[in-house]
């Protein structure tokens, strides 16, 4: 007769325990492998991915920054721009009042020449204060038509001066900051007709 070897029931059991699910040997320290991934591979994943959300909240915040500054340094520089303009056709009244009083002649020591003084002193101060605005006056006279300073508004003949060199200016223009703030109005000469 053979002899078969049998195990006993509690000896099954142990083998039974000894393999995993992938048929592997659970490792002798009795403890059992996970199936799962690994926690901290999980965690440094997770921590990767907080970093680069992190990172890219604070870029956006920095250019967000950055470009609340931009608009309020526009917003300081150009936001009295309308209010400017404005100022300027009082200045351009003031102005006439000069040309007028200048015309008509007048003494100093008559309350007419007083009255002309004092408007003479607004127009000065007005001009200072425009300046230290930043605004500055487009000289015109004997220069070149520029299309993004000048607005023609009539031709002429002349002799002398060649075409489209400003030979009049009717209402000045303004810069303010180097960017217009109002086109001067000019006459320009005209072609030169050939007999």
């Amino acid at each position: 007769m053979e002899k078969t070897e049998q195990n006993s029931p509690g000896e099954n059991g142990a083998a039974a325990e000894a393999l995993n699910a992938n048929g592997s040997e659970a490792p002798e320290n009795g403890t059992q492998n996970n199936v799962g991934p690994d926690p901290l591979e999980v965690a440094q994943a997770e921590a990767k991915e907080w970093e680069k959300k992190w990172l890219y909240l604070t870029a956006e915040f920095e250019n967000y920054r950055k470009r609340m500054q931009k608009e309020r340094a526009d917003f300081l520089k150009w936001g009295h721009e309308d209010f400017l303009r404005d100022q300027l056709q009082v200045r351009d009244n003031f102005e006439r009042a000069m040309e007028h009083a200048r015309s008509v002649g007048f003494e100093k020591a008559t309350p007419f020449g007083q009255v002309v003084l004092g408007v003479e002193m607004i127009l000065q101060q007005m001009t200072d204060s425009l300046k230290n605005q930043g605004v500055q006056e487009i000289q015109t006279l004997g220069k070149k038509f520029d299309p993004l300073q000048h607005e023609a508004v009539m031709q002429e003949d002349s002799e002398t001066a060649e075409q489209d060199v400003v030979l009049r200016e009717l209402q000045k223009g303004y810069m303010l900051h180097g960017r217009l703030l109002r086109a001067a109005r000019v006459v320009t000469a005209s072609a030169k007709k050939t007999v």
